[in-house]
């Protein structure tokens, strides 16, 4: 299951969906901001 789920969010990376938000703000983080294809399927 853990495989599983490295593999949809390595997917959802790669094509812009989300990002790690210590990749945008610099720091450490565990969390995920949406990228701009995510915030559309989220507004959807």
């Amino acid at each position: 299951m853990n495989n599983l789920m490295e593999k949809i969010i390595s997917l959802c990376k790669r094509r812009g969906f989300i990002f790690p938000s210590s990749e945008i703000y610099g720091g450490f983080g565990s969390g995920y901001d949406f990228g701009p294809l995510g915030v559309e399927m989220k507004n959807n």
